[in-house]
C-alpha cells in the first residue's frame, strides 16, 4: 500500500510539472520541442506564414501562457511578425513576449485559440544566408512568474537556398519614402505588382504598375505600420515596412 501511494504521489508530481498543452498548425500537425520550421519564402501572401493554434490539454484546469523570442542566428528580428492572444507586433527584439511580462494569455479547459496566431519573417536578407529565429511557449501559474514544466522551444527559419537565388532576384524599383502622409511615391523600372498588408496580415490595398513614376494615394488608410509587397514577372519579391503618419 506504501508503495502504491508513492507510486500515485510520484506520477501526480510529474503530471504537475509538465507543460499542459499542445501547440499544431492549421493542417494539425503538432509542433514539437525542438522542431526547425525552414520556409523557402518570406513576406505577406506566401507559406512564409506559420499559423498555430494552442490546445489546453490540461483536464481540470485553466492555463496560462506567453510567448518569448529566445534568440536569433544572421537575423535581427526586423520585420519579424509574431500575433497571439489577440495582439500582433513587428520588429521584434530579443526578450519580447506577447504578452508582455509579467502578463499571462489563460487558455480554458479543453478550450483552443484561434486563427489569427502566426509567425511570420518577412526579412529578404541578403538574399542567400539562413535566418533563425528561434521561439519559445511557456506555460506558467496564474501569477505569471511561476513557470511550469520545460518551454516547448523551436526554430523558424527563411532558408533563400530552398528555391534557388539568382542574378536577377531583386525587384527593380525603389520608394521615395517609407514615412508617407498621403502618398506613397514609387520608382517603378518594370513591371510589378504590389499588395499593402496591415498587420493582422490582410491586404488593404493591391495595384499592378509597368514603369515610370508611380503614385499611391494612401490617405485613407490609418496612421499606422504596414508592409508592402512586390512582385515582378520572374517571381522576385521585395518587402518594405512603411509607417503612415
Amino acid at each position: 500500500m506504501k508503495l502504491k501511494l508513492l507510486f500515485l504521489s510520484i506520477m501526480g508530481s510529474v503530471l504537475v510539472a509538465n507543460a499542459q498543452y499542445t501547440v499544431t498548425d492549421i493542417n494539425g500537425v503538432e509542433l514539437n520541442n525542438g522542431d526547425v520550421l525552414e520556409f523557402g519564402e518570406f513576406g505577406y501572401g506566401t507559406s512564409a506564414n506559420y499559423e498555430f493554434f494552442v490546445t489546453n490539454d490540461h483536464p481540470t484546469e485553466t492555463i496560462y501562457t506567453r510567448i518569448e523570442f529566445v534568440e536569433a542566428v544572421n537575423a535581427t528580428g526586423e520585420l519579424f511578425e509574431l500575433c497571439y492572444a489577440g495582439q500582433c507586433y513587428i520588429d521584434l527584439s530579443i526578450g519580447f513576449t506577447i504578452p508582455f511580462v509579467p502578463e499571462v494569455f489563460p487558455i480554458g479547459v479543453g478550450e483552443t485559440t484561434g486563427e489569427g496566431n502566426h509567425f511570420l519573417n518577412a526579412d529578404p536578407g541578403d538574399g542567400s544566408t539562413i535566418l533563425d529565429y528561434i521561439f519559445a511557449f511557456h506555460q506558467y501559474e496564474a501569477d505569471g512568474v511561476t513557470e511550469i514544466g520545460t518551454p516547448l522551444t523551436f526554430t523558424y527559419r527563411y532558408n533563400p537556398q530552398l528555391i534557388g537565388v539568382q542574378e536577377n532576384s531583386k525587384v527593380n524599383l525603389t520608394i521615395k519614402s517609407t514615412l508617407v502622409h498621403d502618398e506613397l511615391i514609387l520608382d517603378v523600372k518594370e513591371p510589378v505588382t504590389m499588395q499593402i498588408y496591415n498587420l493582422q496580415g490582410s491586404v488593404v490595398k493591391q495595384a499592378r504598375f509597368e514603369t515610370g513614376s508611380q503614385t499611391v494615394n494612401m490617405s485613407d488608410l490609418s496612421a499606422q505600420t504596414y508592409i508592402v509587397r512586390f512582385n515582378n514577372d520572374k517571381g522576385a519579391s521585395q518587402t518594405t515596412k512603411i509607417i503612415v503618419q
